[in-house]
C-alpha cells in the first residue's frame, strides 16, 4: 500500500501563461489546473518543484 500512496503524493509545481508572463505555484493532484486572470486561458506547466528548490 506505500507504493500507492507515495504514487499520489502533492507535488509543488510552477505554472505560467507564456503570454502575460504571470507565475504562479500549485500543488497537484488536490488543485487543478488554473486559468490566467487577464486571459482567461489554461496556464502551463513551467517547472515541477524539488524540496531543495524552494
Amino acid at each position: 500500500m506505500d507504493v500507492l500512496k507515495n504514487r499520489y503524493k502533492r507535488e509543488a509545481v510552477e505554472v505560467h501563461c507564456p503570454v502575460h508572463k504571470i507565475s504562479q505555484v500549485i500543488y497537484l493532484p488536490e488543485e487543478t489546473m488554473p486559468d490566467c486572470p487577464v486571459c482567461k486561458k489554461k496556464m502551463i506547466i513551467k517547472e515541477v518543484l524539488t524540496e531543495g528548490k524552494y
